[in-house]
């Protein structure tokens, strides 16, 4: 009886445990699904990045501002820099490793755009450590 009910315990405590890191990983990507705004002016460090949503604040003029746009079916946008100035919004795709915490982005080639990795997340707070 006592081993059943331990089994029964240990059952419990493990279904617990996996579904609330499933539901930590999916409440993390419906955070990270936003449009993300570079706000350097925030940063105190050249290691991490910080982001906010693109409507949290007027941000001040800059002569070009990383921009993210997640959306839910891992497709999204991102602004290049481009040589001439005439930066521009360009579409891929973007995938999430919830073990490591990295984000990467592609271009509509598959060719891998930027990647980072999610140091803190919020819902008006992103914090980004780049890996390329």
């Amino acid at each position: 009886m006592s081993k059943l009910l331990y089994l029964t315990g240990l059952f419990a405590a493990v279904s617990m445990i996996t579904g609330c890191q499933k539901d930590d990983e999916v409440n993390l990507i419906s955070l990270i699904q936003n449009e993300w705004t570079h706000s350097r002016e925030e940063q105190s460090s050249q290691e991490i990045e910080i982001y906010r949503p693109s409507n949290f604040k007027e941000f001040p003029l800059s002569r070009y501002r990383q921009i993210f746009s997640f959306r839910d079916n891992n497709r999204c946008d991102y602004l290049v820099l481009a040589e001439n100035d005439a930066h521009f919004m360009a579409s891929g795709s973007w995938e999430y490793d919830d073990k490591t915490r990295i984000v990467r982005i592609f271009n509509s080639n598959f060719e891998l755009q930027h990647e980072f990795e999610i140091v803190e997340i919020a819902g008006n707070l992103l914090k980004i450590k780049p890996k390329n």
